[in-house]
């Protein structure tokens, strides 16, 4: 039987009297990290020796825990995360698939989860929301992205890490109404717990004056768009009709509140009426 296992996010104390079980019982246990597995297997008093399942050697790992289990099915195997659940933005998936395939049971052992913790901290609606994983490293994928988000209307879940966070939240300032909300969860159930929540333009700012700690990970959480407004466009007789009333500037962040259009692309639009 393979159990995958949820893990503590940070705080030890919420690994689950099954989950506990399970590893002390396992014939086999892998880890994403096995360092990291340790510090969880010594607090839980588990003395089975733990073996990589990494990124690159999952699809290896895999092909030996499948035919471990073929050959065996009372063998009893074990794959942990580092913190929160496998498959969900680490490895698992492949496996999972392979196990399908090949008819071997498999179940979850369920546990914390930061992309629940996030949305429940964040203060946005929780009726319906979608999670999209890491935000992408290179560049010109990363302003797709950020520009794609833009057609959800549900409260929008991120992983990014602090490294990268400035130049994420950069551009969601700059291809988002600057007044949408925002959420950034760090060190969740840790004793330094933090959760900065704001609109996209005060976050910004908060960044730009180091007030924020920018290490470890953090999971954004997202306002989405309003369905009501969403894609909708002023035609520019009612632009013109705003510009009659105020500066380019005060009436582009008029629109953009209306219409969920980014602030500077509304400007832009305005200057060309002007």
């Amino acid at each position: 039987m393979l159990n995958l296992i949820s893990t503590p996010i940070g705080n030890l104390n919420d690994i689950s009297l099954r989950a506990i079980e399970a590893l002390k019982s396992a014939d086999y246990i892998f880890a994403e990290d096995t360092r990291n597995a340790k510090k969880l297997l010594n607090f839980i008093d588990c003395r089975s020796k733990c073996s990589s399942f990494h990124e690159h050697n999952e699809r290896k790992v895999t092909n030996l825990i499948v035919k471990k289990l073929i050959e065996d099915q009372n063998l009893e195997i074990v794959i942990i995360s580092d913190a929160g659940t496998p498959a969900i933005s680490d490895p698992g998936y492949h496996l999972i698939q392979e196990c399908i395939k090949h008819k071997i049971n498999f179940s979850h052992i369920p546990g914390p989860s930061s992309i629940i913790n996030a949305v429940v901290l964040s203060g946005l609606p929780t009726s319906s929301f979608i999670f999209l994983g890491f935000v992408p490293k290179k560049k010109n994928q990363k302003v797709e992205f950020i520009r794609s988000l833009k057609k959800y209307s549900e409260t929008i879940i991120l992983f990014e890490s602090g490294k990268r966070l400035p130049e994420t939240i950069q551009y969601l300032f700059e291809e988002h109404p600057q007044h949408n909300k925002i959420s950034l969860c760090r060190e969740m159930t840790k004793i330094h717990e933090t959760i900065e929540r704001g609109s996209i333009e005060s976050i910004k700012e908060k960044i730009n004056s180091d007030e924020l700690v920018l290490k470890g990970e953090f999971v954004i959480v997202i306002e989405g768009s309003s369905v009501e407004f969403k894609n909708t466009k002023l035609d520019k007789k009612i632009q013109k009709a705003f510009l009659e009333n105020m500066p380019p500037k005060d009436a582009a962040k008029l629109i953009s509140m209306i219409t969920k259009e980014n602030k500077r692309d509304v400007y832009k639009q305005l200057l060309e009426l002007d």
